[in-house]
């Protein structure tokens, strides 16, 4: 007859083992905080430096001008808290000629708790990935002289709101339908709550346009919060007095703190356009996978982010049209199936691992609105929703989670026992690390 004395650590040790391999949170996080995971609650530091060190000409005979770090501790919370409680009737006498159901119980268990924090993990690339490395369909509204977009800077970010006025609708605080030039179809032109966490950017018809801000918060279908995508409001880089980089326009890619002296961005001529990133799934197929997935590396690339070790989670449709992909075949076959099956590690693929998660765990989201009309006789129709596939270096994600507490108990009024345990953990992007980590909106 077996022992029940130490089952319940016994159980959880062994889901635990099962678990690690099999998760995929294991190939994309860190474990790298300060501080020790003890009960719910518990908090780790992580401690980031919001602007890169400014370089100056050094002049003989002339001070040199001292430059102000910004730092931000970003803490990470044990904010889950799952158990189970289980229990088996006779359960010494089952054992007897039963030998696998702690095997199959800890297998149950270990699957059940891979796929709760997977999901857990993966959801986080939708709210954090860096403002401007979201790849799919952009929206883009052109200025002219009755629709424009405005700025004002606030002691957080700034808040964007847009104006539409035509023969056609005489409430210019109403959204209204607007030709997508990106891909020739027609959406809801102001804002929607699938929009929050995207980049936006303002621009004129000619080379003006401001960086990519972190939409914050969708107030309304006109109006939107926006911060920096560290959420920083000061820094060397930053224009005196205001709480946005580039707000003076770039080209882009580059924005001089006062910009190219092309105009303020509050008075240019002809109002300003605006720009939603990936507002529109785009279509993943075998033929367009690698392309998409170049664009994805671009993203990390852009951002300085180190070539090795980044990962890509995709989901299985997406699994099969890599090994489908052109670019692959048939000198990659080697790199479709090298390797072996660990943190849902399936291949190597455009410099990246990629990883396999199925079902609930990757995230997915609405693509804007598509419409028709305006004014009173605006009809909105669902957008296409899309998978959410990250792509990121571990750095980005900091992970910790600690088995509180397991243990068997005889149950009352009952010739049974209970199994019963408690697993705690927690995940956080700090803010300075979402730039390690780029995100495909698209649909398979």
């Amino acid at each position: 007859m077996a022992t029940l004395s130490n089952f319940g650590e016994q159980f959880a040790a062994k889901v635990l083992e099962k678990t690690y391999p099999k998760s995929v949170v294991g190939a994309i996080t860190n474990n790298d905080y300060e501080g020790e995971i003890k009960k719910p609650g518990d908090r780790v530091n992580i401690l980031s430096f919001l602007n890169s060190i400014l370089l100056c000409d050094y002049s003989v005979g002339t001070d040199m001008s001292s430059e102000t770090i910004v730092d931000a501790e970003d803490q990470l919370i044990v904010e889950k808290k799952k158990y189970y409680n289980f229990s088996l009737d006779r359960v010494e006498e089952l054992f007897t000629y039963g030998g696998d159901i702690p095997e199959n119980l800890t297998t149950d268990a270990a699957k059940v708790l891979e796929r709760t924090i997977d999901t857990y993990v993966l959801d986080k690339f939708g709210s954090e990935v860096k403002a401007g490395s979201w790849i799919g369909t952009d929206l883009l509204v052109k200025a002219n002289g009755n629709t424009n977009a405005s700025i004002v800077t606030t002691a957080t970010g700034g808040t964007i709101t847009v104006v539409f006025d035509s023969s056609a609708q005489d409430d210019a605080t109403a959204a209204q339908t607007v030709e997508n030039p990106r891909d020739g179809l027609s959406y809801f032109g102001g804002f929607e709550q699938q929009d929050l966490y995207k980049g936006i950017r303002l621009r004129s018809t000619a080379a003006f346009v401001t960086s990519w801000y972190r939409i914050s918060g969708v107030t309304n279908s006109v109006s939107v919060t926006v911060t920096e995508w560290d959420e920083a409001v000061s820094g060397s880089d930053f224009e005196e007095g205001l709480t946005l980089r580039g707000l003076f326009g770039g080209d882009g890619r580059n924005f001089p703190k006062y910009g190219a002296g092309e105009a303020s961005f509050v008075t240019y001529s002809g109002g300003l356009g605006w720009e939603v990133q990936a507002a529109i799934a785009t279509s993943v197929t075998a033929s367009s996978v690698y392309d998409q997935f170049t664009l994805l590396a671009e993203a990390l690339d852009e951002n300085d982010i180190p070539s090795e070790d980044r990962k890509t989670t995709v989901p299985p449709p997406v699994v099969t049209m890599l090994r489908q992909s052109a670019e692959l075949q048939p000198s990659g076959i080697a790199e479709i199936y090298s390797g072996t099956v660990l943190n849902g590690r399936v291949m190597r693929f455009g410099g990246f691992e990629v990883v396999a998660a199925a079902g609930s765990r990757v995230s997915t989201r609405a693509g804007r609105s598509t419409s028709s009309g305006n004014g009173a006789s605006l009809v909105l129709s669902a957008g296409t929703t899309g998978y959410l596939i990250p792509a990121n270096h571990p750095a980005m994600i900091t992970y910790a989670d600690k088995w509180s507490e397991s243990r068997v108990v005889d149950a009352e009024n009952q010739f049974a026992k209970k199994y019963q345990g408690l697993f705690l953990f927690g995940a956080k992007v700090p803010r300075y690390r979402r730039k390690y980590g780029a995100l495909l909106f698209g649909s398979v």
